[in-house]
């Protein structure tokens, strides 16, 4: 048995020698890293795989006679309310039910008092401002 092995891997061996010989030298560098590679990927794999089917230990638990249990107090979980420190609102004067023209003077201002044709010209330039940088 121990001949024919011999004689067989003799015979490869010749086969192989004379399949380089025909191969350039570029050609064998190829075909031993199309050939390499994936056998080194498919032994990475395979390590890789038999590691992580290894169980790991698990830590022996603690008896539940040496859990110590108590209470915690809510004061120490939440923090307690802030103070009010912000004024109620106090009215400075009665509320009105009804303004008259001349209650209302010094607040209003006449929009149209300058022309209508200035808000215009704004409103335009404020539209064509927003249409510019919509892309």
């Amino acid at each position: 048995m121990g001949d024919k092995i011999t004689e067989l891997r003799s015979r490869l061996k010749e086969k192989l020698d004379k399949l380089l010989a025909k191969l350039p030298a570029e050609r064998r560098i190829i075909l031993a890293l199309v050939i390499g590679v994936p056998v080194i990927l498919l032994l990475l794999i395979i390590g890789v795989s038999r590691l992580s089917k290894e169980k790991p230990v698990k830590p022996k638990a603690l008896p539940a006679s040496n859990v110590i249990t108590r209470r915690i107090p809510a004061e120490e979980l939440f923090l307690p309310d802030e103070p009010d420190f912000v004024p109620g609102v106090i009215l400075g004067r009665e509320k009105r039910t009804q303004w008259t023209a001349d209650d209302a003077m010094p607040w209003w201002q006449d929009p149209l008092k300058d022309g209508e044709q200035e808000w215009r010209d704004q409103i335009e330039k404020t539209v064509d401002d927003i249409m510019e940088k919509v892309p």
